[in-house]
């Protein structure tokens, strides 16, 4: 009966020692495989401006069907007027039609091309500099 509880409790114990200090986000992909670690370049239909920061533990991609879906996150230098015209300016150029633009202290822009939705979230950070997240979904 010991040896039965001993068991069972040990059993338990390493169950549970696994799963601690794991991250839920992969920074990499498939097998930790570097040639797939998401960056820039895999988004060649989303103008993105110069000297920005991908944040991967924040960005996503979801599906690959017609282009990408997924969230698009990343810090530029530019301050949030900035990477808000620069979207407005940018975006038709790569197909992306207008359907609402709001400027605040938190500004979004939503775009639409022939198969997908792209909402995009601009917010001033503390010190200096933008916050972008890009989210992208298909259009049925």
């Amino acid at each position: 009966m010991f040896i039965k509880k001993l068991l069972s409790v040990s059993l338990f114990l390493f169950f549970l020692s696994s799963c601690i200090g794991e991250s839920l986000v992969p920074v990499k992909g498939p097998e930790g495989d570097p040639s797939l670690a998401l960056n820039f370049s895999q988004f060649d239909d989303i103008p993105i401006p110069i000297n920005s920061k991908l944040i991967r533990e924040e960005s996503i991609i979801i599906s690959r069907k017609i282009g990408w879906s997924g969230r698009l996150v990343f810090e530029t230098s530019e301050n949030q007027i900035e990477v808000f015209d620069f979207f407005r300016n940018e975006l038709p150029k790569f197909g992306w039609k207008k359907i609402s633009e709001v400027s605040s202290e938190s500004s979004l822009l939503n775009y639409q091309n022939n198969q997908r939705f792209a909402s995009l979230q601009i917010f001033e950070k503390t010190l200096f500099g933008s916050k972008v997240k890009i989210t992208v979904t298909e259009v049925e």
